[in-house]
């Protein structure tokens, strides 16, 4: 009996230790360096995901060591405008999509190539420059609403959450234009019961991870959530369709510009979506399409504030160049606030919206990526935070400065931003599966400051000094961004 006992317990053990032996010195993969611990033995990279601290930890490893770094048994993270181009594919080429065991296929984000092509398609007018310019006014719509809402908070002389305020004015624009729906959140200074949804849910990804890499340990999880948190999601899946439904047989809203009216375009196709893809799609739309830009208006506006320099020049331009408020379009924003674009492009180097990686699969053949051999089945990334902080990309990586995104600083050879790599920085992705949104993020983030910048007077509050040392959970984990506002004196 002792020695089946001794046999139970150190069979496990043998094979981890077996297993680690191989993954740090007979891999295919071990000419990439990397935390030996973390190769060795993967569940600390997973812990690492749970705790929040993936991102920082993979920025560090890559100061470390390199533009390339292994940091589990099959998985390499890289940092160079080749990888961009060698995984994500500049044209039709690119390596597949990691898919989770528990993604849904059936939406634009986890869809398979031909899937996805084909709800890119049924997208494709909303995202267009036609269709941007339709939406326009219903987005301009509630950007005044947040700044009469803003007003008030000035007015009341007391501190305010602007990551709050941002989140609430893209969650009710985006739910608008995906569903036909008022949220209803900047009148009611409350969220949607939605916004409490995703925010639930997003700190859950890295344990879906886990889910694939160790079943036997996510099925003690899935045991001990509480069945709030799968009420939740119910309810979510509920209303979406019930939304969509409503959006369907809604008279009003036949023909109207929004995401919903380009679906249905291709109803009649052979190529069409189903109703379930149809609510697929429109629930991804709003999470992607709100969470998103609120991070990145929340972090230009905390990198604006705790650069005073910075944030002289763009309320200079702004104001100087836009007399009148309603001067501040899509397209006068675009063509005369060359310093402002430049700090949406700093913030979002900064602050990346998505600042882990988007993982794709090498092929069942040796590739390479960035120079690099690369084994088959391979999971290969580009991380965008540790490649935007990287001082082999930028001079001057962890400081806020707009000006490296100026022309000058791109055409004269004396300036200390000459040499960087513009090329890297990708913060929409690219190739065939880049973020189809982009033509609408820029013009709504660009406009949302400009207004913002053309009314108010910021001030950051003490708590909030430090705001930029934040956990990350497939998104940023944001902690309240407190600023005083003063009404801009005419």
């Amino acid at each position: 009996m002792s020695t089946l006992l001794l046999l139970s317990l150190s069979l496990p053990l043998l094979y981890v230790f077996v297993t680690a032996f191989w993954n740090l010195y007979i891999h295919p993969l071990r000419h990439i360096p990397g935390p030996r611990p973390w190769i060795a033995f993967p569940i600390l990279r997973h812990l690492s995901a749970v705790r929040g601290t993936l991102d920082s930890d993979l920025r560090g490893w890559h100061f470390r060591y390199g533009s390339a770094v292994r940091f589990g048994p099959d998985e390499a993270s890289f940092i160079t405008a080749e990888a961009w181009k060698d995984i994500y594919g500049s044209t039709r080429r690119q390596l597949p999509r990691v898919i989770s065991s528990s993604s849904n296929t059936s939406d634009i984000i986890n869809a398979n190539d031909a899937d996805h092509a084909r709800y890119r398609k049924a997208l494709a007018h909303a995202f267009s420059t036609k269709g941007v310019r339709e939406q326009e006014p219903l987005v301009t719509a509630y950007i005044v609403k947040l700044i009469g809402r803003l007003k008030e908070v000035a007015e009341s002389k007391l501190p305010t959450d602007m990551v709050r305020w941002y989140k609430l004015t893209t969650f009710d624009m985006i739910g608008d234009l995906a569903f036909g729906e008022h949220f209803g959140g900047l009148e009611k200074s409350e969220y949607h019961h939605w916004v409490a949804t995703v925010t639930r849910f997003t700190r859950i990804i890295p344990w879906l991870k886990i889910m694939d890499a160790y079943p036997i340990l996510f099925k003690i999880f899935l045991a001990v959530m509480p069945q709030s948190f799968w009420k939740a999601q119910a309810d979510q899946a509920e209303y979406t369709k019930s939304t969509v439904r409503k959006r369907l047989h809604s008279s009003i809203a036949q023909d109207r510009p929004d995401f919903m009216d380009s679906m249905l375009r291709h109803r009649g196709e052979k190529d069409r979506l189903t109703k379930y893809e149809l609510e697929s799609n429109a629930s991804v739309l709003v999470l992607a399409g709100s969470e998103t830009p609120a991070d990145l208006l929340s972090g230009v506006t905390y990198w604006l504030l705790k650069t005073p320099e910075a944030l002289k020049r763009a309320t200079g331009e702004v104001r100087s160049l836009m007399k009148t408020e309603s001067e501040i379009t899509f397209s006068n924003v675009e063509s005369r606030l060359p310093y402002l674009l430049a700090c949406i492009n700093e913030g979002l180097r900064l602050y990346p919206s998505v600042p882990g990686e988007l993982q794709r699969i090498s092929p069942d053949t040796p590739i390479q990526i960035s120079g690099y051999d690369i084994p088959p089945r391979t999971r290969v990334s580009v991380h965008q935070y540790a490649a935007y902080s990287s001082p082999t990309n930028f001079h001057d990586p962890d400081r806020f400065i707009p000006e490296r995104w100026l022309p000058e600083s791109k055409t004269n050879p004396s300036s200390p931003y000459f040499s960087d790599n513009r090329e890297v920085f990708q913060p929409f992705s690219m190739g065939p599966r880049g973020c189809i949104g982009k033509i609408l993020a820029y013009p709504l983030m660009r406009t949302v400051v400009a207004r913002v910048l053309w009314n108010f007077d910021f001030e950051l509050c003490e708590e909030s000094r430090s705001w930029h040392i934040q956990k990350t959970f497939g998104l940023w984990d944001k902690p309240p961004l407190m600023c005083k506002l003063t009404q801009r004196q005419s």
